[in-house]
């Protein structure tokens, strides 16, 4: 068939030409995704399980500004530190409650991503604060 607008699903039938690379399974890396409103933020690392604390228990977030470099994520029961490049929209989305999920960028699963502005987390640090007790510390 020459028109088959089918074909971009179907699976190719040409083999490797034996270099090695990661996956393609379609899916492409995303440091982030957003929907209208959502409660949890889930925190995909490479090392770690996927946390996915409320954005109720969000006490701060602390970033280094128009360089989008690093930001720290202030939970009541954690601190996430996030490092990476473009994260200016991606931090944008997590002060407005939008932000539905983080995840760092794992090369065994996708392809680098080509873009130079393309937001990219390259590590993702949890850390439960010891000695949650409840104390208050508004001001």
């Amino acid at each position: 068939m020459v028109n088959d607008p089918l074909s971009q699903f179907r699976k190719s039938s040409t083999g490797s030409n034996g270099e090695a690379s990661p996956p393609a399974g379609g899916e492409e890396y995303a440091a982030f995704g957003t929907k209208d409103r959502v409660r949890r933020l889930r925190i995909r690392s490479t090392m770690a399980p996927v946390n996915a604390p409320g954005y109720n228990i969000l006490l701060n977030v602390v970033s280094d500004g128009q360089h989008g470099t690093n930001f720290i994520l202030v939970y009541s029961v954690l601190m996430v530190m996030v490092r990476g490049r473009n994260l200016q929209k991606l931090v944008f989305s997590i002060e407005n409650e939008m932000c539905d999920f983080i995840q760092e960028f794992d090369p065994d699963k996708w392809q680098k991503p080509t873009d130079a502005t393309a937001p990219v987390i390259e590590s993702i640090e949890i850390k439960v604060v010891n000695g949650s007790t409840g104390n208050d510390t508004r001001h």
